[in-house]
């Protein structure tokens, strides 16, 4: 009994010496997950911002991280990625989400075989709300307050080159970007084309002039004028001014001996280069910097041609062909026809119902396995696409309007092109997995139409010359010509014979004809969306395009054997007058 005892006791304290040492061993670190929302902490409602999360963990994980925001309505929009941390390492992983409902937290969890492993939840609130952001890429932190008190709700975000984006859509809220400080080798080649791309659609670039300021050669073309670093003073302004050498054809600001500014465009975006120093003790202290902000934030921007009104062409349903009803209805009268002759020759007899069962069970599953199939392939997308010339800048932007087509219910998965990004138009349940480049969503659900976006290499000028009274088109492409094309002015189309684009041609007055009436371009998905350009360039300050059908597939969207489903792809381009 002793000896039991002894043991029994040399087994406890052994036990309790185990389970000490595990509770004093420190326990292995949570995983851990960090989040950073916007540009300098600034949401814009229906634009696209950047999220950074960034995963740490002690052991390795392997899974995927997925991004839940809300969406309008109920909907929700669920951004996924591929995620891979090394033992103690980290990863970091950029989603460029749309985020309609601030009052609604974004859900960040990580799962792993179908589990959770990790969760956080990261608050936005109507206090990170606002109506443009100017982001600033300079040292200091200071010299936007004036934005606080001025109207509307624009919020300044100051940045440095490693915050700069390095891709375009995340550009999408800011209505300027100002470059006081810049080391260029700071900058990667992405981040750049990110920022050209963005100016060159539509975007506001703001320099600002110093000695302290090195131009980079990708940032020079942008520019009206040319600075050459040695200041001067004017005796009526407190601010010294760089020196300035307009380019030919800019408009220059200032009536002193020295440019105060000087503005030019860059494709439709506006960039203007000052000489004064607004963010300097001396800048700041200048009431007179105000008006020049001020009128730099008032300057229009140009209107895309496309609008969600094209999604309104895509069609909604997409019934069933012609050949799987024909098949269905022969399924259908071969079961009534097989059954009816089982039961006049076996219906009668002893266990005759077991084949009569096993007839009906056959067919029923041939039915519903055909049916499931067929309406498995009812599912695909509808998309329309305008490619935007951008002028002088060997670029354009595409912007894609696409239809989910999910007649029979369950949902269609599209792959997106590596630099597209997807908003969605209206409310429902989407799922964006970035790693893959893939959308999932319903039509039935509630999400029935995509806005996608990108900008493409493309090479394209066409340009009316005015030779004594006589107007004569000149198009030049390094790439294919449109087809099907045609020139519009002031509600009046020229339509262009094959082989016309490409050289020189002699516009013939007669031959315009006025835009007054539906199908004049036709009734198929290409000629609809022609027509609707047409009515939105009436609206446009442009007076003279270039319009047509684009000869190279370009689809922002296909399906997992590579169509691209019904697709309609249209060009237009401003005609440069001279």
């Amino acid at each position: 009994m002793r000896a039991v005892i002894w043991r029994w006791g040399h087994g406890l304290i052994a036990m309790s010496l185990v389970f000490g040492a595990a509770a004093a061993a420190p326990a292995a670190a949570p995983i851990e997950i960090r989040a950073d929302l916007g540009l300098g902490g600034w949401v814009v409602p229906g634009r696209f911002v950047p999220l950074r999360v960034v995963v740490s963990a002690s052991t390795e994980v392997r899974g995927l991280l997925e991004a839940v925001v809300p969406a309008a309505g109920h909907g929700t929009l669920t951004y996924t990625h591929a995620l891979r941390v090394a033992p103690h390492g980290r990863q970091e992983i950029v989603f460029h989400v749309v985020l309609t409902d601030p009052r609604r937290p974004l859900v960040l969890r990580i799962t792993s075989g179908g589990s959770e492993i990790a969760r956080s939840t990261l608050p936005v609130g109507v206090s990170r709300v606002a109506d443009g952001i100017v982001a600033a890429l300079t040292r200091e932190a200071a010299g936007l307050e004036f934005l606080a008190a001025a109207e509307g709700k624009r919020r300044a975000a100051y940045l440095t080159e490693a915050a700069l984006p390095a891709r375009w859509q995340a550009y999408d809220a800011v209505d300027l970007v100002v470059i006081h400080d810049l080391d260029a080798r700071a900058v990667l080649p992405a981040q750049q084309e990110a920022l050209v791309g963005w100016v060159a659609q539509g975007g506001r670039l703001l320099v600002i002039a110093h000695e302290a300021l090195v131009i980079p050669p990708w940032l020079r073309p942008l520019l009206p004028a040319d600075p050459t670093g040695s200041a001067a003073r004017l005796p009526e302004l407190p601010v010294p001014l760089a020196r300035l050498v307009p380019d030919a054809g800019v408009e220059v600001i200032g009536d002193g001996a020295l440019p105060l500014a000087v503005r030019g465009r860059f494709g439709r975006g506006l960039v203007e280069i000052w000489a004064f120093d607004p963010f300097s003790p001396a800048g700041r202290s200048w009431s007179g910097r105000i008006r020049q902000w001020q009128a730099l934030l008032a300057a229009p921007r140009p209107e895309s041609v496309a609008t969600p009104a094209l999604a309104d062409e895509l069609p909604q349903t997409r019934p069933l062909p012609g050949t799987t009803q024909v098949a269905l209805a022969l399924l259908s009268i071969a079961y009534i026809v097989v059954l009816r002759l089982v039961l006049r020759r076996w219906g009668a007899s002893r266990g005759g119902w077991i084949l009569v069962t096993a007839v009906a069970v056959v067919f029923a599953s041939a039915l519903y396995g055909f049916a499931s199939g067929a309406r498995t392939a009812a599912r695909s997308i509808a998309q329309v696409s305008v490619i935007e010339v951008l002028p002088e800048t060997q670029r354009a932007r595409v912007t894609t309007y696409v239809s989910l087509l999910t007649p029979y219910g369950g949902s269609v998965t599209a792959y997106l092109s590596p630099d597209a990004a997807a908003r969605p138009l209206g409310g429902g349940v989407l799922l964006v997995d970035e790693s893959a480049r893939a959308v999932t969503g319903s039509a039935r659900g509630g999400q029935s139409a995509l806005e996608v976006t990108e900008i493409i290499s493309l090479d394209l000028r066409a340009e009316a010359v005015d030779a004594s009274g006589t107007l004569q088109l000149v198009v030049t492409s390094a790439g294919p010509l449109p087809v099907d094309a045609l020139l519009y002015r002031r509600r009046q189309i020229y339509p262009l014979g094959p082989g016309v684009l490409g050289a020189r041609t002699v516009l013939d007055a007669a031959r315009w004809a006025a835009v007054e009436r539906p199908g004049i371009l036709g009734t198929d998905l290409a000629a609809r969306v022609g027509e609707s350009l047409l009515a939105r360039l009436a609206g446009l300050p442009d007076e003279f395009w270039l319009l047509g059908r684009f000869p190279k597939g370009r689809a922002a969207m296909r399906l997992s054997g590579g169509q691209a489903g019904l697709f309609a792809q249209m060009l237009v381009a401003p005609v440069r007058l001279r």
